[in-house]
């Protein structure tokens, strides 16, 4: 670790950048590896280092002011999306992976979709932790029912929707 090129990237911050996002373009490093820069300042020089964390304790309250959400990401997907994306799982007893594959969503994303929505219903929600337990026993749905004494569902599949084209998939 350079500790000039770290106190550099400080002062670039600090003189330069009304953001980390834009300081650490202007340096040409990633955000991660310029925000692990700015936390190890610490042992490097205490006095920037104090100057950083004043400056981001300003631009986080500016930013509160505006009305903005510090460290939230907002949704990308609508509810018709989360729902056809439950649905799909539930019908084909897809895991996340599998989903993935068939989707070209990432399993973060599945996950987020189909657990952390309000787009999806309590039922919709019990079903697809019936499919997920089933999955993690390596089990079919219908086995896992029979084990917990759970009622079956009649199955009338449809065909499983085609791959997306690998220019839509996301990587």
């Amino acid at each position: 670790m350079d500790k000039d090129r770290i106190k550099k990237e400080a002062r670039v911050y600090l003189e330069e950048s009304e953001t980390v996002a834009e300081a650490a373009q202007k340096c040409g490093v990633c955000l991660r590896t310029f925000q692990l820069h700015l936390k190890s300042l610490k042992e490097i020089d205490l006095t920037l280092h104090n100057l950083v964390l004043a400056k981001q304790a300003k631009n986080q309250k500016a930013g509160r002011a505006k009305g903005s959400r510090i460290g939230k990401r907002t949704v990308t997907y609508t509810k018709e999306e989360a729902i056809e994306l439950a649905q799909l799982i539930i019908t084909y007893q897809l895991t996340y992976k599998e989903a993935e594959e068939a989707t070209g969503i990432p399993t973060s994303t599945i996950y987020d979709m189909v657990h952390n929505s309000t787009f999806i219903s309590e039922e919709m929600q019990a079903k697809l932790a019936i499919v997920a337990e089933a999955n993690n026993r390596a089990m079919t749905t219908e086995e896992y029912r029979e084990s917990r004494e759970i009622p079956p569902e009649p199955l009338d599949l449809p065909p499983m929707p085609p791959k997306p084209p690998e220019s839509r998939r996301v990587k």
